[in-house]
């Protein structure tokens, strides 16, 4: 048997010293104790700077706090038989402390939502969430997940999530801030364009795209990773000179290379690019080194961008950054 130590006999100063030296997976245990062990742990004021939900075959909330990142699982006590059965996240469960293969159980009996309550009150966050779905989160019914989840900054689905569920959480989850989807869930080109015209702070992108869709970014950054042709970037380079997404900071776009054909002088033809000299104030104006792998240009309006091209197989990858 092991020995134990009467923590909670000691001055409070002295308990309060002795948390400060503990991890926030022994802080969350001591939090489900009592009101006052969940009161010294929050007056700490260790603040989680970022709070994920993942969402898979299991719910998992993990943590940043400092350095390491700290996460809970629930559900994922699973086999090959019920990993695809339904969850009805209302009722109690567990949680399980990730790489330590402990479990850890409320004095309280805690459905998911109690989870967050807790954690969210003992680690100071009250920042919207951020969300990801996986595969296999299709067990979890999406009006149950938003109402326990509520607002979202960050919201990610991962391209083997079905069509249909993405949809419907597309559908439920509205994040303002981010959002970065794997594949077009719709049939019709102007659903997924609702998405394009969002003015998010970033949209991430990996499924096919066309030059209209590119044109709609209305995001401050927007990354765009299914590989498309040098003709189209051109296309929309000369777009932005002229006055297109006039929001836009960045756009990430990439070539297919396999065959080593692209060349820099396709992907500029037509394009005014700056002379050394003035590329060289650009850049020093806004913070950026020039070298050979970038060329400057400006919009009508002269305003500033770099483009900066990295040659690589099988990827020839284009970053646009426009110098406000």
């Amino acid at each position: 048997m092991e020995p134990t130590f009467p923590l909670f006999r000691l001055p409070e100063n002295a308990i309060v010293h002795v948390l400060k030296n503990m991890d926030p997976n022994q802080l969350l245990i001591i939090s489900l104790v009592s009101l006052k062990s969940k009161n010294l742990v929050t007056s700490l004021e260790l603040e989680a700077r970022c709070v994920f939900i993942d969402i898979s075959w299991k719910f998992s909330i993990c943590l940043a706090i400092g350095g390491p990142i700290f996460a809970f699982d629930f559900y994922n006590d699973l086999n090959g038989q019920n990993e695809l059965l339904p969850v009805d996240i209302t009722l109690p469960v567990d949680a399980f402390v990730r790489f330590e293969e402990t479990t850890i159980r409320s004095s309280t009996l805690f459905n998911i939502s109690d989870w967050m309550n807790h954690i969210r009150t003992v680690f100071c966050y009250t920042k919207p969430l951020k969300v990801n779905f996986f595969e296999g989160c299709e067990r979890f019914e999406v009006q149950s997940l938003k109402n326990t989840i509520g607002n979202v900054d960050f919201l990610s689905v991962a391209r083997e999530v079905t069509n249909a569920y993405t949809k419907e959480v597309l559908k439920h989850f509205n994040a303002p801030n981010e959002v970065s989807l794997d594949r077009n869930p719709f049939d019709e080109a102007c659903e997924i364009q609702k998405f394009f015209i969002q003015n998010y702070k970033v949209f991430t992108f990996y499924d096919v795209y066309s030059l209209d869709d590119m044109l709609l970014a209305n995001s401050e950054k927007a990354y765009f990773y299914h590989p498309t042709t040098q003709n189209q970037i051109n296309q929309f380079l000369k777009h932005w000179i002229h006055g297109s997404n006039p929001r836009m900071q960045q756009i990430f776009l990439s070539i297919d290379n396999t065959n080593n054909s692209v060349r820099r002088e396709v992907l500029l033809r037509g394009i005014h690019c700056v002379d050394e000299e003035e590329q060289q104030k650009i850049c020093q104006n806004h913070g950026f080194v020039s070298d050979d792998n970038m060329v400057a240009i400006r919009r009508n309006d002269r305003t500033p961008a770099v483009i900066a091209i990295n040659e690589t197989q099988p990827l020839f990858n284009v970053l646009l950054v426009v110098l406000y």
